[in-house]
């Protein structure tokens, strides 16, 4: 090669490298190209190295695809390398038998090995069980040695071959891979036994293969009916091997948790029998110390979720199957042996970490009993810790004199039990006076929980006052048992998060300290004054809802908490329902001996002063002002939980319910935040299903959304708020189905008055929705329930809907079809059917006028309330224009005549345009071309004398209707 030529090379090698540098998206393909010039040049170890990085890159989520696996496994195969020692390495693999030969002799590459796995997830080979266990064998031997060069690329391979042993469903494959994976299990035991004292190659192939350990033991437990002494024998290996050491402090126990989650979804009973029946106590050691781990650790994050599993599978007398007593655990009386077993070994160890002398265990053991309490797992697995004599007042009686750690663990102990109201009430009885003390001397992080404890006790019955010491005291400070002033704590986190006003959101101990201040707020403005307190200080609010946006998940959560206690609204209650609280206060003041003296009347006077709708309203109106739309908005982007989800909802709800707010809400985007935090199955799009039947909304999450937007879009011009109404009238409709309480007449009135809105546009416009709510989705069926509600606010609502739906033509012909079936041959003869017609097998095929439903619109016509007879008698005015219905008004039904005419003698505000209505109707029906109905206006010397009164006015809007049915009268 000239030197010309070894200069373009190296120049190309240069030129790639600083691809590299800048820009990884494509990181593999420039790997491998880098490769081929590094071949080209002769530097083969180089080449070698660029492929084995590709190699493990592919193996990445990110770098993935059917394409880069096969340039890296064309990139080993094809690959030639000049020089002419080549060593067994270097040369091109033949198969997969070669591969498994070369990791045998431990002389592969981690190329070699990758390519063969990345053929196996591919299904273009599968490995027999000899070479599964050649493999193992090789796998264990390199562990021993300490040559670990290609030991975690050989881990991945192995796993890969048993997770694809039962892709084929032919029954001897299926036999055939059973098979397989029961020696493979039963060689991994034998090779862990064959080492028992051997601590280093435990620590190695726990670090390289728990993966590969936790794919067998799931694949044993899922897919082969197996014995059940083999599977209880990998399931002890796993549990008192894998997990022991892939836990000491030493480790990584990232994977071993991760294994433990999946095999608590394959066999519960078997795995948690061994958790903690096998090797004493030890397991669950191992637990608790991962949980007393930095709150920062990955370990213990996953740790937590452990535990949240365990402590639901435990509570299943199922899994107490192996234990003693598996008949008697399943009394409802009696809690499950596996779950007592869990508590008693919970208990002793944690008892023996916090009152241990020892600063850094007892530190320990107090974040492990907080994050039992994060992990919600805390009221299960740690009841029988505050069962012992003493043991709660012992832990603050030390927490004086720890170290500031320790405190700090304790502070967070206190913070994490305050979701236990049994547990967070002793513990501020105990511990009242230290956190007070704590939170004045320190400003760092131990203050700062100390003062968010502080803001979750405020709202706690107060500690017994001891008493006060008059006396001289020249020792340590004595502690304050009383109360912290809660508006003093406000003001302290308000003057805290307005120095955070111009920090940086991104900082992450800029962050928390907003995030733990916002918590304190939020737990304190449940006290109602302190609300008023809040929303005074704009300046706050603002500084919260900008931190917030630019912030993390947690602060966001924070602020959207805040927002809720601060706009949440009273429940509407039934008069049931209030006299059942109130019951329950009188036995609460009982219980403590409290008597209803003067004061807490007038304490609870200013509590429902502060709660009350128009306060409500006015703190509302404060948030949104200082941003609140624009946080919530932020708070549902990207991955979100279903907690800030289900809270975002219920504000926006209580944001809308405030008429001035709803246009700013549209505007700010409150309607794309509410779409985005719908779950799986809520209505979103239009159904093609004709026998669709709309059904109450399932989660809670998706009522509150549904109820959001309804309240929007009763004040909001439909086609101007909403890109797609129709995706938004089936949610809706939805409100229509829910069960009746006080709360959903509530729900179904907007939801109807909602519907009116959106059922308002021009008739054929792409807007309209009345055809799509009507008949595409069978909305009338919910919406005639409610034209019968005995509610005199939903009855209106609903006929005011009816109103606007009978211009779309399928349900025109709904109330008109078959109306006049009754008329006779004679003029003016009406007939009559019996009482039983209720017997009738088919509704459309009944005679009378009972069976129409214009018969309720006639019936409506004539209520107390002059905002439903407004809106039947629009219905009937419209429908007028159809002989049927004209014939039905005054040839069928026998009293529609008269409750039209009583309709032009109303004196109330409604009087213009229930006039013009009758004045509609008569004009229609003098038109419609039948000379009964003509003959009978005729007659009748009420309508002669109405028509004569409305054309008296040419200035009233009856006045053209009234003289067109006086000229086609005469």
């Amino acid at each position: 090669m000239t030197t010309e030529s070894k200069d373009q090379l190296q120049g190309q090698v240069d030129q790639l490298t600083a691809q590299l540098q800048t820009d990884s998206s494509n990181a593999p393909r420039v790997l491998l190209e880098r490769a081929r010039v590094y071949g080209d040049l002769g530097e083969t170890s180089l080449a070698r190295e660029d492929i084995a990085r590709a190699a493990s890159l592919v193996r990445e989520p990110a770098y993935r695809s059917e394409s880069s696996v096969a340039a890296v496994e064309r990139a080993v195969r094809e690959l030639s390398v000049s020089g002419d020692n080549k060593s067994q390495t270097e040369q091109i693999v033949a198969s997969d038998q070669d591969i498994i030969d070369l990791v045998v002799q431990n002389t592969s590459d981690v190329a070699s090995v990758v390519a063969l796995e990345q053929r196996i997830r591919a299904n273009k080979t599968q490995l027999s069980g000899e070479q599964v266990c050649a493999l193992l064998d090789a796998f264990h031997d390199m562990c021993t040695d300490g040559k670990l060069e290609i030991v975690e690329a050989v881990a991945s391979c192995v796993s890969a071959a048993l997770a694809r042993l039962f892709v084929s469903e032919d029954a001897k494959s299926v036999v055939g891979a059973a098979e397989t994976l029961t020696v493979a299990v039963q060689r991994i035991v034998g090779a862990w036994t064959k080492h028992s004292d051997n601590g280093e190659f435990k620590q190695q192939a726990c670090k390289f293969g728990a993966k590969m350990y936790t794919t067998a033991v799931y694949a044993l437990s899922t897919h082969v009916d197996c014995d059940a002494d083999v599977l209880r024998s990998a399931v002890d290996f796993y549990v008192g091997q894998i997990w022991l050491v892939g836990t000491l402090p030493a480790s990584d126990g990232d994977d071993v948790c991760q294994g433990i989650l999946r095999l608590l979804t394959a066999s519960r009973p078997q795995l948690i029998y061994s958790f903690v029946k096998s090797n004493g106590s030890l397991p669950v050691e191992r637990l608790l110390n991962l949980l007393g781990q930095p709150r920062s650790s990955n370990s213990r994050s996953l740790a937590m979720l452990i535990a949240s599993q365990l402590t639901a599978a435990v509570q299943d007398p199922e899994a107490s199957s192996m234990f003693p007593g598996y008949v008697a655990s399943t009394s409802r009386t009696n809690a499950p042996a596996a779950l007592v077993q869990l508590r008693t070994e919970a208990a002793e160890i944690l008892d023996t970490l916090v009152q241990s002398t020892i600063q850094s265990e007892r530190t320990r053991g107090l974040y492990a009993l907080a994050a039992l309490y994060e992990s919600g797992a805390g009221s299960e697995m740690a009841v029988n810790v505050w069962t012992k004599n003493g043991w709660a007042e012992e832990l603050w009686d030390q927490g004086e004199f720890d170290l500031c750690e320790t405190q700090l663990s304790l502070v967070h102990l206190a913070d994490a039990c305050s979701t236990d109201t049994k547990v967070s009430a002793s513990m501020k009885k105990l511990g009242n006076g230290l956190v007070q003390a704590l939170a004045r001397k320190h400003t760092g992080e131990l203050g700062e929980i100390a003062s968010v404890v502080l803001a979750k006790w405020s709202n706690l019955p107060a500690p017994v006052n001891p008493g006060t010491n008059t006396e001289p005291n020249d020792g340590p400070e004595t502690l304050d048992t009383n109360d912290a002033d809660p508006v003093q704590l406000a003001d302290s986190h308000i003057a805290r998060i307005i120095a955070l006003a111009d920090s940086n959101a991104s900082d992450s101990k800029v962050a928390t300290a907003a995030e733990r201040s916002t918590e304190a707020l939020g737990f304190l403005c449940l006290n109602p004054a302190l609300k008023q307190h809040i929303v005074q200080s704009p300046l706050v609010l603002q500084t919260i809802f900008t931190l917030a946006q630019k912030s993390n998940p947690q602060l966001k959560f924070a602020a959207v908490m805040l927002i809720r206690n601060l706009t949440q609204y009273k429940l509407v209650l039934s008069e049931e329902q209030k006299r059942v609280r109130q019951m329950q206060k009188l036995s609460q003041r009982a219980q403590t001996g409290q008597t209803i003296g003067s004061e807490i009347k007038e304490m609870e006077s200013k509590d429902q002063e502060f709660d009350d709708a128009s306060a409500v309203a006015a703190r509302a109106k404060a948030v949104c002002q200082a941003g609140a739309v624009a946080c919530l908005a932020s708070a549902v982007q990207g991955k979100v939980s279903d907690s800030t989800k289900d809270a975002v909802a219920e504000v926006f709800v209580a944001l809308a319910t405030s008429h001035e707010l709803r246009g700013q809400l549209v505007q700010q985007g409150a309607v794309h935040a509410l779409l985005s935090i719908l779950s799986s199955d809520a209505p979103r799009a239009p159904s093609k299903d004709a026998k669709y039947t709309p059904t109450a909304l399932r989660h809670a999450r998706d009522k509150h959304v549904a109820w959001a937007l309804a309240k929007c879009a009763i004040s909001v011009p439909p086609h101007l708020a909403f890109r797609d109404p129709r995706a938004l009238t089936r949610l809706i409709l939805s409100l229509l189905a829910e069960e009746s309480d006080a709360q959903s007449l509530l729900i179904r009135f907007e939801a109807l008055l909602a519907l009116t809105n959106l059922a308002s546009a021009e008739p054929g416009s792409s807007s309209d929705v009345r055809g799509f709510l009507a008949c595409d989705l069978n909305g009338m069926s919910l919406i005639e329930m409610c034209v019968l509600n005995d509610h005199v606010m939903v009855r209106r609502a609903a006929t005011e809907l009816v109103c606007n739906l009978v211009h779309e033509p399928r349900v025109f012909e709904r109330f008109v079809e078959g109306a006049d079936k009754s008329v006779g041959d004679e003029e003016s003869r009406i007939i009559e059917l019996p009482d039983d017609i209720e017997d009738a097998e088919d509704v459309g095929s009944r005679r009378g006028y009972r069976a129409q439903r214009m018969h309720v619109l006639v019936a409506l016509s004539d209520v107390d309330d002059a905002a439903t007879r407004s809106a039947a008698s629009g219905a009937l005015a419209v429908l007028s224009n159809d002989p049927r219905c004209c014939r039905y008004l005054t040839l069928v039904h026998p009293r529609a005549l008269d409750v039209l005419l009583g309709l032009a003698d109303t004196k109330d505000t409604h009087a213009a345009a229930l006039r013009h209505r009758v004045a509609v109707i008569c004009a229609n029906a003098a038109a419609c071309g039948d000379p009964r109905v003509v003959a009978k206006l005729r007659n009748s010397s009420d309508v002669a004398r109405v028509l004569q009164s409305m054309v008296e006015d040419p200035q009233a809007p009856c006045f053209a209707a009234a003289q067109s049915a006086c000229e086609a009268l005469k």
